[in-house]
């Protein structure tokens, strides 16, 4: 088994990661207002899920972070449910429902000391609580391409970009893949278990590929960097 890497390539500021879910919560919910009934429907990257299963599962997940509903997070169980229990909303509701629950999960995060954000996360999450929000963010980005992949608009570039980047090195070295660096368009250097074989091109390119919604061997890598191993939510 690879040895796994003791430490992450780079750790956000808390309140960039703060202010990132936020202003990312009220983007994907700027974005599923703005669905037609047509697009609402439309199949996505992920396997069997409409546009409007993906939005429930985004909405569901940060309700419940908001209510402290930890536990099983991420499992496809529990992201099926999610999606099951809003397929009949309409965009505009799952949309109000997001912000309302991105609000609150602000208001939470923001009550847990500087101490807490570096020790374990609640629920069984394997890893610190600062790593758990940085998903959050992730979650955001990721889904939300996936919606304007499906709907055939032009992606986002931002920040939550950038930040999908940290999170999935982080992963991957976590997991023991590479040593590599990746020096990729927009992003600094991120060096995976201490560096190595440079990893260049597109950072989306590199996130469709770490998530399995795109062949990796645009970027000279094989299905190994998928943490996934197949495209799901």
């Amino acid at each position: 088994m690879r040895a796994r890497q003791a430490e992450p390539p780079l750790v956000l500021p808390r309140t960039e990661v703060m202010a990132g879910i936020a202003g990312y919560c009220e983007w994907f919910a700027e974005l599923l207002r703005s669905l037609d009934e047509d697009e609402w429907t439309r199949p996505s990257r992920c396997e069997g899920w409409q546009v409007r299963d993906v939005a429930g599962h985004v909405a569901g997940l940060f309700s419940e972070v908001a209510v402290g509903r930890m536990e099983g997070q991420g499992l496809p169980e529990v992201t099926a449910r999610q999606a099951a229990e809003r397929r009949d909303h309409t965009p505009a509701k799952v949309a109000k429902e997001l912000a309302r629950a991105g609000r609150l999960c602000g208001t939470v995060l923001d009550g847990f000391t500087d101490e807490a954000w570096v020790a374990r996360a609640p629920g069984g999450f394997p890893g610190p609580l600062r790593r758990a929000v940085l998903v959050l963010w992730y979650e955001l980005y990721v889904h939300g391409d996936d919606v304007l992949s499906a709907v055939g608009r032009e992606p986002d570039r931002g920040t939550g970009l950038r930040a999908s980047v940290v999170h999935l090195a982080e992963t991957l070295g976590l997991w023991g893949w590479g040593p590599a660096t990746l020096v990729l368009d927009g992003v600094e250097k991120l060096d995976i278990r201490g560096g190595g074989e440079a990893v260049a091109g597109d950072a989306r390119d590199f996130v469709l590929a770490a998530t399995g919604r795109a062949d990796p061997a645009v970027l000279g890598l094989d299905d190994r960097v998928n943490i996934y191993r197949s495209a799901s939510a």
